[in-house]
Parts: structure tokens; sequence; C-alpha cells
């Protein structure tokens, strides 16, 4: 039993030689990858990049027009609706023009006898002033005769005048459009009493259009006129294209932000006046660039730089901002070339060094 105790206190002593930790030793640790996944990271590509400005705002008619009445008198007879086309001259209705009619046939009458009259005065006025030659007239006698006729010249133009007021009243009973365009108002009928002054008709030219977008103070600065907008409506699966031509140079009260004007063509009439507008101007492009989400940008402020996964590491590579583009969120950069793959977002707890498995296809 002695020798066999010594024996196992051999063994035991041998093995502790041979390994000095004893079962306390263990195979250093291995550092698992990060397995990113398609939404943490992104391979670059050149394409172009275009920064815009995001915008709403509603469709109105560039050119639009409201026809009244010049005079007082029923209505005869309506020759349009809302929604038909009409062009610049053609008859909307037709007011009663009986009385205006007399008028004007009673102002013929009174101009041709001021005429007559003037006639014999101007013949007379010549006789005398032979007379006056030949000595058989003083001078205050042609004065007198030349004073009548001047007065009768001014009667007779006043009378003429008259007569043209006339006219243009009686005219004025055929109610006409004074643009091309759509009426979009009717607001008589007949036998109606269409009230001088009072609205008849509103027309509005949908040709070319114009939307009013209010945009901020700090992106105001940007915007030039001639710069290109595109924009959707509601129901259009066409996107419609447009053109900034000026800018209010005051803000508005209240917001303080400015209003710009963007010029709309309209030639088949698809856009209607009132429609809403969601859309983007393009303020700066670039033919060929690389781009990355905004949050893909460390210290934006002072030294960009983005995280690339490079041969399987995480690489910290400083880059220059080229172009921003706050309304897609995106940034064009230098510093990255194409089909390198760049970290799209923050990723809390990671390092220069760091392993990362890139996504596979199918993730």
């Amino acid at each position: 039993m002695k020798k066999h105790g010594i024996a196992v206190g051999f063994s035991l002593l041998f093995l502790t030689a041979c390994n000095p930790q004893g079962s306390n030793n263990k195979p250093p640790a291995v550092t698992q990858a990060r397995i990113l996944s398609t939404t943490d990271v992104i391979k670059t590509q050149a394409q172009p990049f275009t920064a815009s400005l995001a915008f709403t705002g509603s469709l109105n008619a560039l050119s639009s027009s409201s026809v009244a009445a010049e005079v007082e008198a029923r209505v005869k007879e309506v020759k349009v609706r809302e929604g038909e086309s009409v062009k610049r001259g053609q008859l909307l209705a037709i007011l009663d023009a009986e009385v205006l009619a007399q008028s004007v046939a009673e102002q013929d009458a009174q101009v041709a006898n001021s005429m007559s009259r003037l006639r014999l005065a101007k013949v007379k006025l010549e006789k005398q002033k032979e007379l006056l030659a030949q000595g058989f007239i003083s001078q205050m006698a042609y004065d007198e005769l030349e004073s009548d006729y001047r007065v009768r010249a001014g009667e007779a133009k006043a009378q003429a005048t008259q007569l043209s007021r006339a006219k243009r009243l009686l005219a004025d009973t055929q109610v006409r459009a004074p643009i091309d365009g759509v009426v979009y108002q009717r607001k008589i009928n007949p036998g109606e009493v269409a009230a001088k002054n009072s609205v008849l008709f509103a027309i509005a030219d949908l040709s070319i259009l114009e939307i009013a977008a209010q945009v901020p103070a700090n992106a105001v600065a940007q915007i030039r006129p001639g710069m290109p907008a595109m924009f959707t409506i509601d129901g259009l699966d066409t996107p419609q294209h447009g053109e900034v031509v000026r800018i209010n140079p005051v803000a508005v009260t209240g917001t303080r932000s400015f209003t710009l004007y963007i010029r709309v063509k309209n030639p088949a009439g698809i856009l209607k006046v009132g429609q809403f507008a969601k859309g983007q101007i393009a303020l700066q492009r670039l033919d060929s660039a690389i781009t990355v989400p905004l949050q893909a940008i460390q210290d934006a402020a002072t030294q960009p730089w983005v995280w690339v996964v490079q041969q399987g590491k995480l690489v910290r590579r400083p880059v220059v901002m080229r172009l921003r583009a706050e309304s897609e969120g995106k940034v064009a950069i230098e510093g990255v070339a194409a089909g390198e793959w760049v970290i799209a977002l923050a990723l809390p707890g990671v390092k220069a060094g760091d392993a990362m498995t890139l996504p596979t296809a199918k993730s």
C-alpha cells in the first residue's frame, strides 16, 4: 500500500511540473466579429446627386379676370357655363339694350343737327370774311359771327362725345371675355337684373400656373430665379416640372419665412387651380458623387469622418463634405472611393480595429 501511494504522488508531481498553472490554464479569448445588416452599412457608388429644398403650395392661375357689368340692365341670354373654355372677345352674355339703343339714336340725331348748323355757320363766316375785306361790315360784327361759329363747333364736338359714350354703353350690353381661359364662376342667369359694376363671370387662364411656396429664412439665400422644381399632385402619377421665377424680398410677418413663386406650364390643362403641390427645388447638382446618409458623418461640424469596413476591420476615414441635401438626408463626400463599405448610422460601442462581417446578399 505504501509503494502504491508513493507512485501516485510521483505521478501528480510530474503532471504539476508539466502544467504549472494546473487546471486554471485556458486558451486565449477570441474576439467575435460583429455581423452587420443591410441597414448598418452601405456600398458606395458614384452617381448624379442633387441637393434640393422641399416645398409645398397651391396652384394658382397666373392670369385671371373678373368680368363686371358696365351698365345696369336685365339679362337676356347667357352663352357659357362654369368649366367651359373661352377665347378673348367671345360673347358670354347679352343684356337688354333697348333703352341704350334709343339713347344712341337720340344722340345720333342731335349730332347730325349740330353738324348741319355748324356747316351753315361756316358758310356764313366765310361770306362775312369777304365783306369785311371789302369794308362792308365792321370788325366787331365779324368777330361776333366767328365767336358764334366756335360755339357751335364746341357743341357739335360735345354731342359727338356723348354719342360715342352712348355707343360704348350699348356695346357693353354684349358681355365678352377679356382673356383666353376657362370660366370658373358664373353669377347671372337670364331674367335677372345685372347691377352696374357687379361681377358676372370669373375667368382663369390655365395654360400657365404659379405655385406660391414659403421657404425658411436660412434657405432663401440659396435660391435663385431659374432654378428647376419638380412636384407631385394627388391623383397624378407623373411628376410635374416648374421653374422659380421670383422671390418676395419681404418676409412673411410672424413666420419669418419668404414666399417664392414657381411658374408651371400647363398647355394641356391637366393641372387645375387650387390643387396642392408637394415637391423640391433643385439647388445644386453634381454629375458624379459618392453619397452617404447624414447619420454616417461623425464630427460634421469640426473634422468630419466616417467608419469604413476595410478587410473586415473598422477604419476611421476623414472625409470632405461637398454638398448637403437636408431634405433627402444625404451628403456628397470626398475621401471614400466607389465600392467601399461605409457604416450608414451611428453604432454605439465600436472602435477602430473592431472586426466586422459584411451582410450577405440574402441579408
